[in-house]
């Protein structure tokens, strides 16, 4: 029996220190403040090489600096080539919560989006951001087949956003700052409001892969400080050193990172740190929600996106599109 192997539909580096390291072997110094300069990780090329051959798109999320900012940091780095190479042509992305995500041109839903973007106030532990981030990107699912291209039937297959089920999220740590951004809400009891969802994440890597956990995505986990430093072991589903060096004994590659792939066997669903299913409509909303009017107390302007009504996506009901994209996906069968 051959089993169908859906390599990743989309590959999350989750802050600036998932894809670069601080030359002066400082952790975490890649940020707009810091003055050490930043190298590439060892594999991170290797792996966005993968990406552009096969058309899975990446991206670099960050919740600290804008996407001018981040941009301007990776094509600062002594191998810049090597990147610009990547976000010329469109297999790296990079996005800001700090910005709205926006459908660019000719994307599928650039003339007609089937619902609202969460918007600004959605960022870790909640994982709007995330989900605004794939649903404004796109690409080509490749058909039923095995790895490495193996019995893949391709025909008549439509650009449409990931699923979160099929995508990856990568993230870096143990980064023990508090979490982005310090909204004076109170996590736990916005989360224990849908469902009595569970969320105790106060730091950056625990929150980040909280929100993809909670998103319904696989977390995969870089503790460059060598094994037995991680703070996740509880939400990743896998946990390495790095993604390995051209001449390293082992690699991380995307059929690796596949479903089942080297580290997981079956797609996941969203869940929250107990490992209950959550409602993650509601979730999202009720972030929204909360960081809105922290906002409106604070007299700080929200923008449309980010008010307490925009950005509701409704879940009595299935829209065409996500009926589409669950068919899309069915296709093979």
């Amino acid at each position: 029996m051959i089993r169908n192997v859906d390599l990743p539909e989309c590959v999350l580096f989750y802050g600036a220190d998932s894809i670069l390291s601080s030359s002066d072997g400082s952790s975490f110094a890649c940020s707009s403040e810091s003055t050490a300069s930043c190298v590439i990780r060892p594999g991170v090329t290797r792996l966005l090489t993968e990406c552009a051959e096969v058309g899975t798109p990446a991206l670099l999320l960050s919740e600290h600096m804008r996407t001018d900012d981040l941009s301007a940091m990776l094509l600062s780095t002594d191998d810049d080539s090597e990147l610009s190479a990547f976000l010329q042509d469109g297999t790296l992305v990079v996005k800001s919560s700090l910005e709205e995500c926006t459908f660019p041109l000719g994307h599928p839903y650039f003339d007609e989006q089937p619902y609202e973007l969460y918007g600004l106030s959605n960022h870790a532990p909640s994982p709007g951001f995330l989900l605004d981030a794939i649903e404004t990107i796109a690409m080509i699912p490749k058909g039923f087949g095995g790895s490495s291209g193996f019995g893949i039937k391709q025909e008549g297959v439509e650009r449409r956003p990931p699923l979160p089920k099929h995508c990856v999220v990568l993230v870096s740590g143990p980064d023990v700052r508090p979490t982005e951004r310090d909204d004076n809400i109170d996590v736990e009891a916005v989360a224990a409001s849908v469902d009595g969802t569970v969320i105790r994440s106060s730091t950056v890597s625990r929150a980040r892969c909280t929100a993809a956990k909670l998103a319904g995505m696989r977390v995969l986990y870089l503790e460059p400080e060598g094994l037995g430093t991680s703070d996740a072991e509880d939400l990743a589903d896998a946990i390495v050193t790095g993604l390995g060096s051209d001449d390293a004994w082992e690699v991380v590659t995307l059929d690796d990172i596949a479903t089942p792939g080297s580290y997981w066997l079956n797609p996941p669903v969203g869940k929250d740190e107990a490992g209950n299913i959550v409602n993650l409509v509601a979730l999202c909303n009720a972030f929204q929600q909360a960081r809105s009017a922290q906002g409106e107390r604070s007299d700080i302007p929200a923008s449309p996106s980010s008010s307490a009504t925009s950005g509701m996506r409704g879940d009595d009901e299935m829209s065409e599109d996500e009926m589409a994209k669950i068919l899309a996906d069915l296709d093979g069968f």
